[in-house]
Protein backbone atom coordinates (compact mmCIF):
# COMPACT_ATOMS: atom_id res chain seq x y z
CA UNK A 1 0.00 0.00 0.00
CA UNK A 2 1.30 3.60 -1.09
CA UNK A 3 2.16 5.67 1.63
CA UNK A 4 0.90 8.64 -0.84
CA UNK A 5 -2.76 9.64 0.31
CA UNK A 6 -5.34 9.72 -1.67
CA UNK A 7 -7.13 11.79 -3.77
CA UNK A 8 -8.90 14.45 -1.04
CA UNK A 9 -7.03 12.96 1.61
CA UNK A 10 -5.00 15.22 3.88
CA UNK A 11 -1.69 14.52 5.43
CA UNK A 12 -0.18 15.73 8.73
CA UNK A 13 2.20 14.56 11.65
CA UNK A 14 1.67 13.04 14.63
CA UNK A 15 4.26 13.85 17.26
CA UNK A 16 6.86 10.53 17.38
CA UNK A 17 6.66 8.25 20.10
CA UNK A 18 9.06 6.46 21.00
CA UNK A 19 8.93 2.67 22.25
CA UNK A 20 9.61 2.07 26.05
CA UNK A 21 13.27 1.10 27.06
CA UNK A 22 14.83 1.13 24.11
CA UNK A 23 17.10 3.88 22.23
CA UNK A 24 15.13 6.29 19.79
CA UNK A 25 17.36 4.83 16.95
CA UNK A 26 15.81 1.38 17.23
CA UNK A 27 12.29 2.44 18.51
CA UNK A 28 9.32 1.81 16.82
CA UNK A 29 7.46 5.53 16.86
CA UNK A 30 4.50 6.50 15.18
CA UNK A 31 4.34 8.52 11.73
CA UNK A 32 1.95 10.77 10.31
CA UNK A 33 -1.87 10.52 10.39
CA UNK A 34 -3.59 10.18 6.93
CA UNK A 35 -7.68 11.41 6.35
CA UNK A 36 -9.35 9.42 3.48
CA UNK A 37 -12.68 10.76 1.87
CA UNK A 38 -12.45 8.89 -0.83
CA UNK A 39 -13.02 5.93 1.50
CA UNK A 40 -13.27 3.26 -1.06
CA UNK A 41 -9.56 4.20 -1.74
CA UNK A 42 -8.66 2.33 1.13
CA UNK A 43 -10.80 -0.98 0.77
CA UNK A 44 -8.24 -3.45 0.60
CA UNK A 45 -6.05 -1.84 3.33
CA UNK A 46 -9.11 -1.36 5.62
CA UNK A 47 -9.55 -5.41 5.39
CA UNK A 48 -6.61 -6.63 5.16
CA UNK A 49 -5.62 -4.30 8.29
CA UNK A 50 -9.30 -5.56 9.79
CA UNK A 51 -8.45 -9.13 9.21
CA UNK A 52 -5.34 -9.21 12.62
CA UNK A 53 -6.37 -5.78 13.76
CA UNK A 54 -7.77 -5.18 17.76
CA UNK A 55 -11.57 -4.26 17.22
CA UNK A 56 -15.12 -5.31 17.11
CA UNK A 57 -17.01 -6.20 14.12
CA UNK A 58 -18.70 -3.15 14.12
CA UNK A 59 -15.22 -1.19 12.52
CA UNK A 60 -14.66 -3.37 10.27
CA UNK A 61 -14.94 -2.29 6.36
CA UNK A 62 -17.67 -4.43 5.05
CA UNK A 63 -20.34 -3.62 8.31
CA UNK A 64 -19.23 -0.01 8.09
CA UNK A 65 -19.63 0.42 4.34
CA UNK A 66 -23.19 -1.44 4.60
CA UNK A 67 -24.53 1.49 7.40
CA UNK A 68 -22.81 4.20 5.55
CA UNK A 69 -24.50 3.71 2.14
CA UNK A 70 -27.88 3.20 3.88
CA UNK A 71 -28.43 4.98 7.22
CA UNK A 72 -25.40 6.95 7.28
CA UNK A 73 -26.73 8.29 4.15
CA UNK A 74 -30.52 8.98 5.37
CA UNK A 75 -28.94 10.56 8.49
CA UNK A 76 -26.97 12.67 6.04
CA UNK A 77 -23.77 11.68 7.87
CA UNK A 78 -20.12 11.88 6.02
CA UNK A 79 -17.74 8.99 6.15
CA UNK A 80 -14.04 9.57 6.68
CA UNK A 81 -11.28 7.25 7.78
CA UNK A 82 -7.81 8.37 9.80
CA UNK A 83 -4.79 5.75 10.00
CA UNK A 84 -1.80 6.06 11.39
CA UNK A 85 1.42 4.03 10.19
CA UNK A 86 4.58 3.77 11.95
CA UNK A 87 7.65 4.92 10.63
CA UNK A 88 8.25 2.07 8.79
CA UNK A 89 4.99 2.64 6.86
CA UNK A 90 3.01 -0.19 8.70
CA UNK A 91 -0.55 0.70 9.54
CA UNK A 92 -0.92 0.91 13.62
CA UNK A 93 -4.31 2.56 13.85
CA UNK A 94 -7.65 2.59 11.52
CA UNK A 95 -10.09 5.12 12.75
CA UNK A 96 -13.60 5.39 10.85
CA UNK A 97 -15.75 8.53 11.40
CA UNK A 98 -18.99 9.56 10.56
CA UNK A 99 -19.73 13.54 10.60
CA UNK A 100 -23.20 15.04 10.64
CA UNK A 101 -24.30 18.67 12.02
CA UNK A 102 -26.28 19.11 14.75
CA UNK A 103 -27.44 22.42 14.70
CA UNK A 104 -23.84 24.50 14.15
CA UNK A 105 -21.85 21.38 15.63
CA UNK A 106 -19.89 19.30 13.76
CA UNK A 107 -19.88 15.87 15.45
CA UNK A 108 -17.70 13.20 14.91
CA UNK A 109 -18.41 9.59 15.96
CA UNK A 110 -17.63 6.01 14.85
CA UNK A 111 -20.17 4.99 12.49
CA UNK A 112 -23.05 2.70 12.80
CA UNK A 113 -25.28 5.06 15.68
CA UNK A 114 -27.71 2.47 17.68
CA UNK A 115 -26.71 -0.08 15.23
CA UNK A 116 -23.38 -1.12 16.35
CA UNK A 117 -23.07 -1.85 19.85
CA UNK A 118 -19.18 -1.23 21.00
CA UNK A 119 -17.29 1.60 19.54
CA UNK A 120 -13.08 1.40 19.38
CA UNK A 121 -10.34 2.34 17.00
CA UNK A 122 -8.84 -0.97 15.06
CA UNK A 123 -5.43 -0.79 16.52
CA UNK A 124 -2.25 -3.13 15.48
CA UNK A 125 -2.47 -5.11 18.99
CA UNK A 126 1.66 -4.81 18.88
CA UNK A 127 1.59 -0.94 18.87
CA UNK A 128 -0.30 -0.36 21.87
CA UNK A 129 2.15 0.84 23.97
CA UNK A 130 2.50 3.47 21.38
CA UNK A 131 -0.93 4.95 22.47
CA UNK A 132 -0.65 6.78 25.35
CA UNK A 133 -3.27 8.89 26.33
CA UNK A 134 -1.40 12.29 25.39
CA UNK A 135 -1.00 10.15 21.90
CA UNK A 136 -4.43 9.72 21.68
CA UNK A 137 -5.60 13.47 22.50
CA UNK A 138 -2.61 14.56 19.50
CA UNK A 139 -3.82 12.02 16.70
CA UNK A 140 -7.20 12.94 17.25
CA UNK A 141 -6.59 16.93 17.34
CA UNK A 142 -4.51 16.08 13.82
CA UNK A 143 -7.85 14.26 12.64
CA UNK A 144 -9.38 17.56 13.35
CA UNK A 145 -6.90 19.98 12.04
CA UNK A 146 -7.00 18.09 8.50
CA UNK A 147 -10.70 17.67 8.18
CA UNK A 148 -11.11 21.24 9.04
CA UNK A 149 -14.66 21.29 10.14
CA UNK A 150 -14.59 18.70 13.56
CA UNK A 151 -16.09 20.48 16.59
CA UNK A 152 -16.58 17.31 19.24
CA UNK A 153 -15.37 13.74 19.34
CA UNK A 154 -18.21 11.96 20.62
CA UNK A 155 -17.36 8.26 21.38
CA UNK A 156 -20.29 6.04 22.83
CA UNK A 157 -20.19 2.60 24.29
CA UNK A 158 -16.03 1.99 24.41
CA UNK A 159 -15.33 -0.95 25.89
CA UNK A 160 -12.44 -1.26 28.46
CA UNK A 161 -10.72 -3.81 26.77
CA UNK A 162 -11.72 -6.32 23.70
CA UNK A 163 -10.59 -9.64 23.77
CA UNK A 164 -8.86 -9.20 27.22
CA UNK A 165 -6.38 -6.83 25.46
CA UNK A 166 -7.09 -3.00 26.44
CA UNK A 167 -8.33 -0.43 24.35
CA UNK A 168 -6.35 2.48 24.24
CA UNK A 169 -9.22 5.12 23.60
CA UNK A 170 -10.26 4.12 27.35
CA UNK A 171 -7.51 6.77 28.40
CA UNK A 172 -9.29 9.37 27.12
CA UNK A 173 -11.88 9.13 29.96
CA UNK A 174 -15.48 9.82 30.30
CA UNK A 175 -18.12 8.53 32.15
CA UNK A 176 -20.03 5.16 32.23
CA UNK A 177 -22.29 4.55 29.19
CA UNK A 178 -26.14 4.49 29.82
CA UNK A 179 -26.48 0.54 29.77
CA UNK A 180 -23.47 -2.03 29.87
CA UNK A 181 -22.79 -4.86 27.42
CA UNK A 182 -23.42 -8.78 28.18
CA UNK A 183 -21.09 -11.98 27.14
CA UNK A 184 -20.03 -14.97 27.91
CA UNK A 185 -17.03 -16.75 27.25
CA UNK A 186 -17.32 -19.96 24.72
CA UNK A 187 -15.16 -22.12 26.95
CA UNK A 188 -16.71 -25.38 27.14
CA UNK A 189 -17.38 -28.03 23.84
CA UNK A 190 -20.39 -27.39 21.68
CA UNK A 191 -21.98 -30.86 22.71
CA UNK A 192 -22.21 -28.97 26.25
CA UNK A 193 -23.82 -25.93 24.99
CA UNK A 194 -27.40 -26.78 26.78
CA UNK A 195 -25.89 -27.91 29.80
CA UNK A 196 -23.58 -24.97 30.35
CA UNK A 197 -26.33 -22.81 29.75
CA UNK A 198 -29.54 -24.20 31.19
CA UNK A 199 -30.14 -26.03 34.60
CA UNK A 200 -31.27 -29.35 34.12
CA UNK A 201 -35.22 -29.00 34.65
CA UNK A 202 -34.69 -26.43 31.88
CA UNK A 203 -32.98 -28.87 29.36
CA UNK A 204 -35.75 -31.32 29.96
CA UNK A 205 -38.66 -28.54 29.25
CA UNK A 206 -36.61 -27.39 26.11
CA UNK A 207 -36.54 -30.99 25.15
CA UNK A 208 -40.27 -31.45 25.28
CA UNK A 209 -41.12 -28.20 23.52
CA UNK A 210 -38.81 -29.74 20.46
CA UNK A 211 -41.03 -32.40 20.35
CA UNK A 212 -44.23 -30.41 20.71
CA UNK A 213 -42.70 -28.05 17.72
CA UNK A 214 -41.65 -31.42 16.11
CA UNK A 215 -44.97 -32.06 15.72
CA UNK A 216 -46.03 -29.22 13.84
CA UNK A 217 -43.39 -29.45 11.25
CA UNK A 218 -39.91 -30.62 10.99
CA UNK A 219 -37.74 -28.70 12.94
CA UNK A 220 -34.78 -27.59 11.06
CA UNK A 221 -32.28 -25.00 13.03
CA UNK A 222 -30.39 -23.17 9.71
CA UNK A 223 -27.42 -20.34 8.93
CA UNK A 224 -29.32 -18.73 6.30
CA UNK A 225 -26.66 -18.45 3.37
CA UNK A 226 -29.10 -18.28 0.08
CA UNK A 227 -30.32 -14.65 -1.45
CA UNK A 228 -33.55 -15.88 -1.83
CA UNK A 229 -33.58 -17.41 1.63
CA UNK A 230 -32.01 -14.33 3.14
CA UNK A 231 -34.84 -11.86 1.78
CA UNK A 232 -37.43 -14.53 3.27
CA UNK A 233 -35.69 -14.29 6.76
CA UNK A 234 -35.55 -10.60 6.73
CA UNK A 235 -39.13 -10.36 5.86
CA UNK A 236 -39.87 -12.25 8.86
CA UNK A 237 -38.02 -10.73 11.01
CA UNK A 238 -39.14 -7.23 10.29
CA UNK A 239 -43.05 -8.58 10.77
CA UNK A 240 -41.69 -10.20 13.91
CA UNK A 241 -40.20 -7.32 15.63
CA UNK A 242 -42.58 -4.91 14.32
CA UNK A 243 -45.46 -6.63 16.19
CA UNK A 244 -43.32 -6.68 19.44
CA UNK A 245 -43.07 -3.20 19.15
CA UNK A 246 -46.45 -2.65 19.05
CA UNK A 247 -47.24 -4.66 21.55
CA UNK A 248 -44.49 -2.84 24.20
CA UNK A 249 -45.59 0.58 23.24
CA UNK A 250 -41.74 0.75 21.71
CA UNK A 251 -40.61 2.91 18.19
CA UNK A 252 -39.55 0.63 16.32
CA UNK A 253 -36.18 1.10 14.86
CA UNK A 254 -36.29 -0.74 11.82
CA UNK A 255 -39.62 1.17 10.47
CA UNK A 256 -37.22 2.87 8.32
CA UNK A 257 -36.53 2.21 4.84
CA UNK A 258 -33.09 3.11 5.23
CA UNK A 259 -33.05 0.07 8.41
CA UNK A 260 -34.26 -2.23 6.26
CA UNK A 261 -31.60 -1.44 3.15
CA UNK A 262 -28.78 -1.92 6.03
CA UNK A 263 -30.13 -5.10 6.62
CA UNK A 264 -30.36 -6.11 3.60
CA UNK A 265 -26.77 -4.98 2.12
CA UNK A 266 -25.36 -5.91 5.23
CA UNK A 267 -26.63 -9.69 5.08
CA UNK A 268 -26.03 -9.73 1.48
CA UNK A 269 -22.79 -12.13 0.39
CA UNK A 270 -20.39 -10.21 -1.53
CA UNK A 271 -17.32 -11.82 -3.85
CA UNK A 272 -17.14 -14.53 -1.66
CA UNK A 273 -16.44 -12.90 1.42
CA UNK A 274 -19.04 -13.78 4.13
CA UNK A 275 -21.39 -11.30 4.58
CA UNK A 276 -21.38 -8.89 7.58
CA UNK A 277 -24.65 -9.66 9.15
CA UNK A 278 -24.95 -13.48 9.82
CA UNK A 279 -28.32 -14.94 9.79
CA UNK A 280 -30.11 -18.29 11.89
CA UNK A 281 -33.47 -18.98 11.35
CA UNK A 282 -35.68 -21.87 13.40
CA UNK A 283 -38.13 -23.29 11.02
CA UNK A 284 -41.25 -25.48 11.65
CA UNK A 285 -42.01 -27.21 8.45
CA UNK A 286 -41.65 -24.26 5.47
CA UNK A 287 -42.72 -21.54 9.02
CA UNK A 288 -39.96 -19.46 9.97
CA UNK A 289 -40.79 -19.40 13.75
CA UNK A 290 -37.74 -17.54 15.23
CA UNK A 291 -34.83 -15.47 14.00
CA UNK A 292 -31.17 -14.13 15.15
CA UNK A 293 -28.51 -12.11 13.40
CA UNK A 294 -25.46 -11.25 14.10
CA UNK A 295 -21.67 -10.41 13.30
CA UNK A 296 -18.35 -11.25 13.92
CA UNK A 297 -14.44 -10.42 13.94
CA UNK A 298 -11.56 -12.66 15.20
CA UNK A 299 -12.77 -14.31 17.75
CA UNK A 300 -15.87 -13.16 18.75
CA UNK A 301 -19.89 -12.89 17.78
CA UNK A 302 -22.19 -10.31 18.53
CA UNK A 303 -25.48 -10.76 18.40
CA UNK A 304 -27.39 -7.57 16.85
CA UNK A 305 -30.97 -8.83 16.87
CA UNK A 306 -33.71 -11.23 17.04
CA UNK A 307 -37.41 -11.70 16.84
CA UNK A 308 -39.88 -15.27 17.35
CA UNK A 309 -43.17 -15.85 16.40
CA UNK A 310 -46.24 -15.04 18.51
CA UNK A 311 -48.99 -17.17 16.77
CA UNK A 312 -50.18 -19.62 19.85
CA UNK A 313 -49.02 -22.74 18.92
CA UNK A 314 -46.02 -21.67 19.07
CA UNK A 315 -44.98 -19.10 20.96
CA UNK A 316 -44.93 -21.63 24.77
CA UNK A 317 -42.24 -23.28 23.05
CA UNK A 318 -40.24 -20.52 23.46
CA UNK A 319 -38.29 -20.64 19.36
CA UNK A 320 -36.02 -17.62 20.13
CA UNK A 321 -34.33 -19.35 23.32
CA UNK A 322 -34.24 -22.61 21.25
CA UNK A 323 -33.03 -20.42 18.65
CA UNK A 324 -30.40 -18.53 20.72
CA UNK A 325 -29.21 -21.98 22.30
CA UNK A 326 -28.09 -23.62 19.02
CA UNK A 327 -26.18 -20.45 17.70
CA UNK A 328 -24.35 -20.32 20.86
CA UNK A 329 -23.58 -23.80 20.01
CA UNK A 330 -22.70 -22.84 16.60
CA UNK A 331 -20.33 -20.47 17.25
CA UNK A 332 -18.48 -23.00 19.70
CA UNK A 333 -18.27 -25.16 16.66
CA UNK A 334 -16.49 -22.30 14.78
CA UNK A 335 -14.02 -22.41 17.34
CA UNK A 336 -15.42 -18.82 18.86
CA UNK A 337 -14.04 -17.03 22.16
CA UNK A 338 -16.30 -15.21 22.96
CA UNK A 339 -20.73 -14.69 22.60
CA UNK A 340 -22.16 -11.20 23.70
CA UNK A 341 -25.63 -10.11 23.12
CA UNK A 342 -24.75 -6.39 22.43
CA UNK A 343 -25.92 -3.54 24.89
CA UNK A 344 -28.97 -2.86 26.91
CA UNK A 345 -30.22 -4.66 29.73
CA UNK A 346 -33.07 -7.29 29.13
CA UNK A 347 -33.76 -10.66 30.96
CA UNK A 348 -32.90 -13.20 29.05
CA UNK A 349 -29.40 -11.99 28.62
CA UNK A 350 -28.84 -13.25 31.92
CA UNK A 351 -29.74 -16.01 31.43
CA UNK A 352 -27.15 -17.10 28.64
CA UNK A 353 -24.05 -14.30 29.43
CA UNK A 354 -22.62 -14.39 32.37
CA UNK A 355 -20.60 -11.56 32.21
CA UNK A 356 -21.39 -7.27 32.32
CA UNK A 357 -18.85 -4.98 30.43
CA UNK A 358 -19.37 -2.10 31.66
CA UNK A 359 -18.69 0.59 28.74
CA UNK A 360 -17.45 4.05 28.84
CA UNK A 361 -18.60 7.85 26.58
CA UNK A 362 -15.91 10.12 26.06
CA UNK A 363 -16.01 13.55 24.98
CA UNK A 364 -13.05 15.25 23.40
CA UNK A 365 -14.11 19.18 22.35
CA UNK A 366 -11.73 20.64 20.09
CA UNK A 367 -14.03 24.12 19.86
CA UNK A 368 -16.05 26.01 22.24
CA UNK A 369 -19.28 24.44 20.33
CA UNK A 370 -18.14 20.90 20.40
CA UNK A 371 -17.36 21.63 24.80
CA UNK A 372 -21.23 22.67 25.29
CA UNK A 373 -22.42 20.06 23.06
CA UNK A 374 -19.84 17.50 25.12
CA UNK A 375 -21.45 19.05 28.35
CA UNK A 376 -25.16 18.28 27.35
CA UNK A 377 -24.92 15.25 25.39
CA UNK A 378 -22.61 13.60 28.33
CA UNK A 379 -25.03 15.04 30.91
CA UNK A 380 -28.16 13.82 28.88
CA UNK A 381 -26.82 9.80 29.11
CA UNK A 382 -25.95 10.05 32.67
CA UNK A 383 -29.46 10.58 33.82
CA UNK A 384 -30.36 7.68 31.27
CA UNK A 385 -27.70 6.23 32.99
CA UNK A 386 -29.49 6.67 36.11
CA UNK A 387 -33.06 6.61 35.11
CA UNK A 388 -32.36 2.79 33.71
CA UNK A 389 -30.68 1.99 37.29
CA UNK A 390 -33.78 3.12 39.11
CA UNK A 391 -36.73 1.30 39.38
CA UNK A 392 -39.60 4.05 39.75
CA UNK A 393 -38.60 5.94 36.84
CA UNK A 394 -38.49 2.55 34.50
CA UNK A 395 -42.04 2.04 35.93
CA UNK A 396 -42.95 5.58 35.04
CA UNK A 397 -41.55 5.59 31.24
CA UNK A 398 -43.66 2.43 31.07
CA UNK A 399 -46.94 3.81 32.32
CA UNK A 400 -46.13 6.44 30.31
CA UNK A 401 -45.51 4.46 27.02
CA UNK A 402 -48.57 2.83 27.56
CA UNK A 403 -50.80 5.59 27.81
CA UNK A 404 -49.46 7.19 24.76
CA UNK A 405 -50.01 4.21 22.61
Amino acid sequence: MSNIPSEGSATTKTRPVHEAGRTPAIARTLGPVRIYRDVEAVASLWREFGASALGTPYQMFDWVMAYAKTLGAANHETLIVATVEDTAGKPVLLLPLSLHRQQATTIATLPGGKQANFHMPLFDAGALHLFDRTTCLTILREIARAAGNIDVFAFSNQPAEWQGTPNPFVSLGGHLSPSPGFKRALDFPPDKTAHVLHGGETRKKMRKKERRLSEIGVLDYRQIVDPAEISRVLDVFLDQKGLRFRQKHINNPFAHPAAVAFLQRGSAPADGRKPAIELYALFVGERIIATFGGTSAGTRFCGMFNSFCTEDDVVKSSPGDLLLTHVIETQCRRGLATFDLGVGEAPYKLVVCDKIEELTDSYIPVSAKGHVYGLADGGLRTVKRWAKQTPWVLALVERARRKLA
